[in-house]
C-alpha cells in the first residue's frame, strides 16, 4: 500500500496530502480507504518501518497469501470472500499484537495519539492506547468482512432494497472478474498483514459500482468550496442557527430527479433562510432511491434552491452521501465541525410533519441501534415541520458497516 501523509481536519475528516509510488491506487480508491478504514490507512506506513514485525502479523499474512493462491480454484465469488475474511480468532490475536506494539513502540504510540485526538473514532478516544487500537482495529476488520460478505457473497445488507450486490452471487462471469481483480492486486500489495483483504474490498466495491462514498470528495475543495470560504467570514452571533438542514427524499421513479415533496422541503427552507434563521442551507441525501440511481438528492435539491428559488449558491452546502434520516443528521453534524461552525449553536431541521414526527420519535432507537450513539447532544421539536438539535462530536465516529456512507 502507498505510504501516506495525512492530517485530521475538524473532528473526523482526513485530507490526502502526498503519496509515494509504492502502489498504484487511484485517488478514488485512496478516498474509499480513508473513509472506510482510517485506522488501517494511517497505520500502514508505520508498519512498513518496523524493525521487527510481530509474529502474529507474519503468520496472518502468510495465511492470507496462501488462501489467495488457493482461491484460484474457487468456482464462485463467495468462495473468495470466505477464504480471505478475518476469522474471529484472528481478529482477537491481531488486537493483542497491536496492543503490545503500541505499548512498546514510541512511533506507533505517537501515531495512535494523533488518531485519538479529534479523529474518526471518538467513541474510543477515552480508552487507554491498548484498548483504543483493539477497538479501532476491530471496527476496520469487521468493515472488511462486511464488504466482502455483501458484495462478493451476496449476503443481505441492512437495507437490501438500496444497498445489495449488483450480480447473482453464482454468476460465473462475476466469479471471473473477482479472480482477475484478485490476481491484479496480488502483484501490488504491500507487506502489511491486512493488505490482501483490504484491497479486495476496493475490488468488490468497484465491480459492484459502489463508489458512493468517494463521489464529490473532497467536498470542501469541490462542490462546497465557495461555501467553505464564506463560512470563515460569517458573524455567527447574527443567527439563531448554524445551518438549516433539509433531509433528502428520494423518488422511486427512475427518471425523476427531484421528488415533489423534496422540493416542498426546499421551499420551506428557503423561507427560513430569507428570514435570517441561518447563513447556510445544508441539503442532505445521496444516490439512494431507486436502486443505484444516477441522481443525487443533495445535488438536485441545490439546483432547485439556486436555479428556481434563487438562493445564492454560496449559501447552499451539499451533503451528498446520507442514505437515511439518521445519517442526514450525523453528516450535517460532521459538516458543522469540519467547517468549524459554532457547535453549541443548534441546527434547524426543516422537513414535512411526517418525517419530523419520526425524527422526534421512532428515530431515536433506530439511530442508537445502527450507529451506536446519537449524533446530537440535545434535540427538540419546534413546530410541526421544524426540529432543532445540538451536534455531537460522536458524529465523527466512522460506521464500518455502512461502506457507501461510512
Amino acid at each position: 500500500m502507498k505510504k501516506v501523509f495525512v492530517k485530521i481536519i475538524g473532528c473526523c475528516f482526513l485530507l490526502f496530502l502526498h503519496v509515494s509510488e509504492a502502489l498504484a491506487l487511484s485517488e478514488e480508491d485512496q478516498i474509499l480507504l480513508m473513509k472506510n478504514f482510517p485506522f488501517l490507512y494511517m497505520l500502514e506506513p508505520a508498519l512498513q518501518k518496523l524493525h521487527k514485525e510481530p509474529a502474529t502479523f507474519i503468520s496472518i499474512r502468510k495465511r492470507l497469501a496462501s488462501a489467495a493462491q488457493d482461491a484460484k480454484q474457487c468456482q464462485t465469488a463467495a468462495c473468495f470472500s470466505g477464504s480471505l475474511q478475518f476469522t474471529p480468532g484472528e481478529i482477537d490475536s491481531i488486537g493483542d499484537a497491536l496492543a503490545g506494539l503500541v505499548l512498546g513502540n514510541e512511533k506507533i504510540r505517537k501515531l495512535v495519539h494523533a488518531i485519538k485526538t479529534g479523529g474518526p473514532y471518538p467513541l474510543f478516544a477515552k480508552e487507554t492506547d491498548a484498548v483504543f487500537v483493539r477497538k479501532a482495529w476491530q471496527a476496520d476488520a469487521k468493515g472488511i468482512n462486511y464488504i466482502l460478505g455483501i458484495y462478493l457473497e451476496g449476503r443481505a445488507p441492512l437495507y437490501p432494497k438500496i444497498d445489495s450486490i449488483s450480480f447473482s452471487k453464482n454468476d460465473p462471469a462475476f466469479r471471473d472478474s473477482v479472480a482477475a481483480g484478485l490476481a491484479r492486486l496480488m502483484k501490488d500489495t504491500s507487506s502489511a498483514f491486512f493488505s490482501i483483504p483490504l484491497l479486495l474490498t476496493l475490488e468488490a466495491l468497484r465491480l459492484n459500482g459502489r463508489n458512493e462514498a468517494a463521489r464529490y470528495e473532497p467536498l470542501f475543495k469541490k462542490e462546497n468550496a465557495e461555501a467553505y470560504r464564506r463560512s470563515k467570514k460569517i458573524k455567527w452571533r447574527s443567527y439563531p442557527y448554524s445551518v438549516i438542514l433539509v433531509p433528502g427524499l428520494g423518488p422511486e421513479q427512475p427518471d425523476v430527479k427531484l421528488d415533489p415533496n423534496g422540493a416542498r422541503r426546499c421551499d420551506s427552507a428557503a423561507l427560513r433562510y430569507r428570514a435570517g434563521k441561518a447563513p447556510f442551507i445544508v441539503v442532505s441525501g445521496g444516490h439512494v432511491h431507486p436502486y443505484k440511481t444516477p441522481y443525487c438528492e443533495a445535488v438536485e435539491m441545490k439546483k432547485y434552491l439556486v436555479e428556481v428559488l434563487h438562493i445564492p449558491a454560496a449559501a447552499v452546502i451539499i451533503e451528498p452521501h446520507a442514505r437515511h434520516t439518521t445519517t442526514n443528521l450525523r453528516n450535517t453534524s460532521r459538516i458543522v465541525f469540519h467547517f468549524k461552525m459554532p457547535a453549541d449553536k443548534p441546527v434547524l431541521i426543516v422537513t414535512d410533519p411526517g418525517q419530523n414526527t419520526y425524527i422526534n420519535g421512532a428515530m431515536h432507537n433506530k439511530v442508537i441501534k445502527e450507529l451506536g450513539y446519537t449524533p446530537y447532544s440535545a434535540i427538540k421539536k419546534v413546530r410541526a415541520n421544524e426540529t432543532e438539535y445540538i451536534p455531537s462530536e460522536n458524529s465523527c465516529q466512522i460506521n464500518s458497516l455502512e461502506p457507501l456512507d461510512p
